[in-house]
C-alpha cells in the first residue's frame, strides 16, 4: 500500500471511530447504562452523574482522534519519522492513561458505594483494559518514532 493510500485509509479508520464514539456517547452508552442501572434499585440516583461520566471520558477519546488525524496529515505529505509524530503519539499515551485514570476512579467509586452491578464492573474493566494497553503501546510506538526521527536526522546529515 502506498504511502497516500495508507494515510486517506487510516484517516477514513479515524472518522468511523469518530462515528462510533459519538454513537456510543450519545446512545448506546446511555441506553446500556440505562438498562444496567435502573435494573437495580439502588443503582437508578446514579443515572445521570455516569451520563456525565461518559461524555467527561469522551473528551480525551475525541482528542486523540483529532492528534491522529494530524499525524495520518504529516504520513500523508512524506513527514512519517519526525519529532513531532513521537510527541504526538506521547500526547495519545498520557490522553488514554488519563481515560484509564478516570476509569479507575469509576471504579473505586462503585466499589466504596457498594453499588456495582456485574454488567458495570465488566464494562468498566474491560475500558479500564483497553485505555492502558493503548497508553503502553503509544509509548512504545513513541519512543521508535523519535529513535527513528534521530537515525533520519542523522542519515540527513551524513553527505
Amino acid at each position: 500500500m502506498k504511502q497516500k493510500e495508507f494515510a486517506n485509509w487510516l484517516k477514513i479508520i479515524i472518522v468511523v471511530c469518530w462515528l462510533f464514539g459519538l454513537l456510543f456517547c450519545f446512545y448506546v452508552g446511555p441506553e446500556t447504562r440505562k438498562n444496567i442501572l435502573l435494573d437495580s434499585d439502588s443503582l437508578k440516583e446514579s443515572y445521570k452523574p455516569l451520563i456525565a461520566f461518559i461524555w467527561i471520558t469522551g473528551i480525551p477519546y475525541f482528542f486523540a482522534l483529532c492528534i491522529g488525524w494530524s499525524i495520518c496529515s504529516d504520513i500523508n505529505v512524506g513527514n512519517d519519522f519526525t519529532l513531532k509524530n513521537a510527541i504526538s503519539l506521547k500526547r495519545i499515551s498520557v490522553l488514554a492513561m488519563t481515560e484509564a485514570v478516570l476509569y479507575f476512579i469509576a471504579l473505586l467509586y462503585v466499589f466504596i458505594s457498594g453499588k456495582y452491578n456485574t454488567n458495570l464492573l465488566m464494562i468498566l474493566f474491560l475500558i479500564l483494559f483497553f485505555a492502558i494497553v493503548i497508553s503502553v503501546f503509544t509509548s512504545l510506538l513513541s519512543y521508535l518514532m523519535r529513535k527513528a526521527s534521530d537515525i533520519k536526522q542523522d542519515n540527513e546529515l551524513t553527505i
